[in-house]
């Protein structure tokens, strides 16, 4: 960090002394260069994808951390905000981002574990996205990371479709994820194998939501958003953190639909907590699921 005038400068005197300094600059920086970067009416979009990101880095700080947390198969339950609270508050940097951040109402409060998790299915999709703008229709990974894309995204849906505010979350990134690929196969045609390269993001059943686009209020306060920080994974979350033991899974309650032998060998068991970026691609249309004013 302290090689980078430009992030270094958010520090005070110039001088990240600590890593969560450097962290606090970091994400500065990068708020202060999204504003830059985008119109006025792209913001809300932005700064739900920076607090993912915000929320990763976050949850590696505190599995880091000596601080007492639930052993397994209880995982924590603590929420972005009181992770900032904890391990970011106190470094403070000149610019205060957090205050900004708060446009978003009540997307501060969701589960800190589930937001890196969102961080992973968008950091999937971008990776997807880059491999194909670098390499084009032939890449011989694009099918290997559509593959971690629909994985994360059917093994978050197992764990938190109870909850309206994290499936609007869910299918905002699908959002990305759709526009990329509808644009793709435009483009290609039926060369490549696009439509079966590029896989579909559904559910478990086969079945396919709706994309969903547009500024909503989250309410994670209500029982069936707090209910899940509460029980034992339905079906495990990728860990971004080696350091955090799986839970034990429960057995699904709906039949899953077969899936292709490619799923099969790459499908990853994700450790979900029991509480219970190239471009911004707007999605066509807004999940029928979904409320009009706050989700819940």
């Amino acid at each position: 960090i302290n090689k980078n005038k430009s992030i270094k400068s958010y520090c005070h005197n110039n001088d990240c002394k600590t890593k969560e300094n450097g962290i606090n600059a970091l994400i500065a920086y990068l708020f202060k260069e999204f504003k830059k970067s985008i119109n006025n009416h792209d913001y809300n979009d932005y700064d739900e994808y920076l607090l993912m990101w915000v929320s990763d880095k976050l949850f590696k700080i505190r599995n880091e951390s000596k601080e007492k947390k639930p052993k397994p198969p209880y995982m924590d339950t603590i929420t972005l905000n009181n992770a900032y609270e904890k391990h970011l508050k106190d470094h403070k940097v000149k610019l205060d981002y957090w205050y900004l951040l708060g446009i978003i109402p009540g997307l501060k409060e969701a589960n800190l574990r589930y937001m890196a998790e969102f961080y992973l299915l968008l950091n999937n999709i971008c990776n997807t996205i880059v491999d194909y703008e670098t390499n084009g229709a032939e890449s011989k990974k694009l099918s290997k990371n559509s593959v971690k894309c629909l994985n994360q995204y059917q093994n978050l849906y197992i764990n938190i479709s109870e909850c309206k505010s994290y499936l609007h979350l869910l299918n905002k990134l699908k959002g990305i994820y759709d526009d990329f690929r509808n644009s793709a196969i435009n483009k290609n045609g039926s060369k490549n194998n696009l439509a079966t390269n590029l896989k579909k993001l559904t559910k478990p059943n086969g079945e396919e939501m709706n994309a969903v686009k547009g500024f909503k209020s989250y309410n994670f306060s209500k029982k069936k958003c707090n209910s899940l920080d509460k029980k034992v994974a339905s079906v495990q979350l990728q860990s971004s953190s080696k350091e955090e033991s799986p839970l034990p899974q429960e057995p699904e309650k709906k039949e899953s639909a077969p899936q292709s032998s490619e799923l099969q060998q790459t499908s990853t068991a994700l450790p979900a907590p029991p509480q219970a970026l190239k471009q911004d691609l707007a999605s066509p249309s807004q999940s029928p699921e979904q409320p009009n004013d706050q989700l819940s």
